[in-house]
């Protein structure tokens, strides 16, 4: 039994500081074996970008958004745009396998973790691009209600702006575990949104202070590539972005499953045992 392990069934409730912990543990450990992941799986993408060349590193860097919105999306920008999606499921579903593999203390391998997170890539894929285009239009829909509500009066503008974002985020933190699920759990594809929901009732906000956490840096750290596009030119800012943004999934994802193995052990009471189960 690991030492994320003991300290899971030791906490009768929901600890930010020790999911915080215990994911920081964990990225120090298998750091190696989860850049090697994001190296391995990113290859289609980094072989479509040698071969595009400048624009399509330029594409990847957004340069779009600083040069203005009157820039339309083509064809190759869509397809880049889902196979990010597509490499960013896949990333996470294999980070998921090594992460509980690591909690367990059974270390597993890199190709068992890349082999359980293709088999079950089928679901990961479908489930991550529901909640794409259902975020999507839900984030459409209310800056188009902001938008008109804006025009008649600011305050109600507001006021429906900050509800939107209250339900969006209690949206976020009841399919925060979904990947974790999948991987770990063979759920299939409706069944992965109930467990989720399940597993996260009763500690949404805190779900949401650590997503918080997380994500906050990488927003930070995306906003101030994007102000260096000027000064070190598209095509560098893309190449770091690629790398940037790999790791970041690769952290997000050990953060999803410590965040996932103390919820079922509140949930559940699941020690190393009950927990292993899911591999056999």
């Amino acid at each position: 039994m690991t030492d994320e392990t003991t300290a899971i069934l030791e906490a009768p409730r929901f600890s930010i500081v020790r999911v915080l912990e215990d994911s920081g543990e964990t990225l120090f450990r298998i750091f190696p074996r989860l850049l090697a992941i994001v190296l391995i799986i990113a290859v289609p993408l980094l072989v479509w970008l040698v071969l595009g060349g400048t624009s399509i590193l330029v594409r990847f860097a957004s340069v779009e958004r600083l040069e203005g919105a009157n820039t339309p999306f083509d064809a190759v920008t869509v397809v880049l745009m889902l196979l990010i999606v597509l490499i960013s499921l896949v990333i996470q579903a294999a980070v998921s396998d090594a992460s509980f593999r690591h909690l367990l203390g059974a270390e597993g391998d890199l190709l068992e973790n890349l082999t359980r997170a293709f088999l079950a890539a089928p679901v990961v894929i479908g489930a991550g691009l529901f909640v794409s285009v259902m975020l999507t239009f839900a984030g459409f829909m209310l800056a188009l209600a902001a938008g008109l509500l804006a025009s008649i009066h600011w305050v109600l503008g507001a006021v429906l702006a900050l509800c939107g974002m209250a339900g969006l985020s209690i949206l976020m933190t009841k399919i925060w575990v979904l990947v974790p699920v999948i991987v770990n759990e063979q759920t299939g594809p409706v069944e992965c949104f109930k467990r989720s929901n399940w597993l996260s009732e009763g500690n949404r906000w805190k779900v949401f202070a650590v997503i918080l956490i997380v994500y906050v840096p990488e927003l930070l750290v995306k906003a101030l590539l994007m102000l260096g596009v000027p000064v070190l030119g598209a095509v560098f800012i893309g190449l770091l972005n690629i790398l940037i943004s790999g790791l970041f999934i690769a952290f997000n994802a050990v953060f999803a499953v410590m965040i996932y193995g103390h919820l079922r052990a509140i949930k559940e009471g699941s020690g190393t045992s009950e927990l292993a189960d899911v591999f056999t």
